[in-house]
């Protein structure tokens, strides 16, 4: 196997958990946002898998990419200005377009835990990682934002 795939895909999605905590961020200071209950512990799960993946990288001896990290944090912040420039009345869609990607984010996430327990045996650096509990505690994640994620639809095309 190669590490250098390995190793853009593992920088990958760091990245994207770059972008999915500046997102969360987002959503979490939304004056909407009151009812997305949940999503502070959330952060903090995100963050724990993060650092978690973080560990996984440096395990494997493969360095972390800056630039992809960086390019994640512009992306997010190109993403969020596009859905900015459709004036405050569009809120309630911003949010909840933000919360989808959320949750496509944290399918994501179950995937790589679910490719990486598959190779764990097989691979430097994934032996011992848990990945049956992290992939099930992303499981858990995508559970509370798609519940959050119908309550901000319902919201965004004036269903409550």
């Amino acid at each position: 196997m190669s590490t250098h795939q390995l190793s853009k895909y593992l920088n990958d999605h760091l990245a994207g958990s770059v972008a999915a905590l500046e997102l969360l961020g987002h959503v979490i200071s939304s004056p909407a946002a009151g009812f997305t209950a949940g999503f502070e512990q959330l952060r903090a799960d995100i963050e724990e898998d993060q650092e978690t993946l973080e560990g996984i990288i440096a395990a494997t001896g493969e360095p972390e990419s800056t630039g992809r990290k960086a390019a994640a944090w512009l992306a997010e912040k190109a993403g969020r200005l596009k859905l900015q420039l459709r004036g405050s009345e569009e809120e309630p869609l911003e949010l909840l377009e933000a919360i989808e990607t959320i949750h496509l984010g944290i399918v994501g996430k179950l995937g790589l835990w679910d490719a990486l327990a598959q190779l764990s045996e097989s691979t430097p650096g994934l032996a011992g990682v848990d990945f049956q509990s992290l992939a099930g505690r992303a499981a858990a994640q995508a559970a509370i934002v798609e519940q959050q994620r119908l309550a901000a639809a319902q919201r965004a095309f004036a269903l409550v």
